[in-house]
């Protein structure tokens, strides 16, 4: 820039990050980021990603990561955006999975 300030680069998020001890969210994994996050993971791991999870004769993908999630290895995390403009990063191994 002409007076020796860096130029500003848009990060595309507008909102702020909700700290973890004021969350407002359910921590139940929902129907629809368990078909996200195991959708997301199945095609990692068939992309030769590492599986995080001892393969007992397991080649398909969904099935690892199936166990995966299972065994809470699965090392993604999910943002939930609220009403305000904010969100919330949840790992998915603190997620309720029942």
């Amino acid at each position: 820039m002409a007076n020796g300030e860096e130029p500003q680069v848009p990060t595309g998020l507008t909102g702020e990050r909700q700290p973890n001890k004021d969350r407002v969210t359910t921590p139940y994994l929902t129907k629809y980021e368990r078909a996200r996050i195991l959708g997301t993971r199945a095609l990692q791991i068939s992309m030769n990603a590492p599986v995080l999870v001892p393969l007992d004769g397991e080649t398909d993908a969904l099935e690892i990561a199936i166990k995966e999630l299972s065994q809470r290895k699965i090392p993604l995390i999910i943002r939930r955006y609220l009403p305000d403009g904010s969100f919330e990063d949840w790992s998915v191994s603190e997620l309720i999975t029942d």
